[in-house]
């Protein structure tokens, strides 16, 4: 072989393996992107006491023409599945090792830990609101999934797993979330979402949102509650005193 074919073999390999690697490559998900659109759902094969359930609260809030729940009702924290599919804007932070999601209208980050490859053990496990979520690109496709829940959620008990997988098609990034949790669905539910990037400007930034409790709109509702016998950990004396006590006088800055 002369030097010239020599160097042409050479060349032409490099060139397949950057093209392999490139094929391959992690992609980079960081930025702001919006909810396309969260209909066109296949219908959650929800349990029939589940499903009861929720119709037993759906006239309770109807006889009160309540139009919101517990969760904002409380200014609880949105929780997982919701962070991922409410229509507000929702960020991906991309670093070494870790995945950052923040959502406009959650103060709870959610972290996808990349240099864990597996949870925690059962005794040392801290459940959230968000689940304790690890994940690994295959190829080009973001893999995660999630255990550790608190229960507080709707339709989201402590024995929900989740898994998500999340790839660039175009414009757009797309997840598949599949919620497997016996204690709500008669089997695995799995749902498809896209997200479209945020074009430049402010549409690309989170924006501020704040969440009140109104005392009013609280003891109404737990009033609501106790009247249809629904088990409350609510302390309405506690309450009071809490909703009624003067705000801590600001001190005084240290010159």
């Amino acid at each position: 072989m002369s030097s010239r074919q020599s160097i042409l073999t050479i060349v032409l390999a490099a060139l397949m393996t950057s093209a392999a690697g490139a094929a391959f490559a992690e992609p980079d998900i960081t930025g702001m992107w919006s909810l396309e659109d969260r209909r066109n759902q296949p219908p959650a094969p929800i349990r029939p006491d589940v499903r009861a359930r929720d119709q037993a609260d759906q006239k309770i809030n109807a006889a009160h023409n309540r139009l919101i729940g517990e969760g904002h009702t409380k200014c609880l924290p949105t929780g997982m599945p919701g962070i991922m599919t409410t229509p507000f804007g929702i960020q991906f932070l991309q670093t070494k090792g870790l995945v950052t999601i923040l959502q406009e209208v959650s103060n709870l980050p959610r972290s996808i830990h990349l240099d864990r490859k597996a949870h925690p053990p059962a005794d040392e496990m801290l459940p959230g609101w968000l689940g304790d979520s690890i994940g690994h690109w295959e190829g080009n496709v973001l893999m995660v999934d999630t255990i550790g829940f608190n229960g507080r959620v709707n339709h989201v008990s402590t024995k929900m797993h989740m898994t998500e997988k999340f790839y660039l098609d175009g414009e757009y990034l797309v997840m598949e979330m599949t919620q497997d949790d016996p204690e709500t669905y008669t089997a695995p539910y799995t749902t498809k979402y896209r997200f479209k990037r945020a074009a430049p400007g402010p549409a690309s930034e989170l924006m501020e949102y704040v969440c009140e409790v109104d005392p009013a709109n609280l003891f109404a509702y737990e009033a609501e509650q106790k009247a249809a016998g629904k088990p409350s950990d609510f302390d309405p004396a506690w309450a009071a005193k809490a909703f009624s006590e003067p705000a801590p006088k600001e001190t005084a800055s240290i010159k």
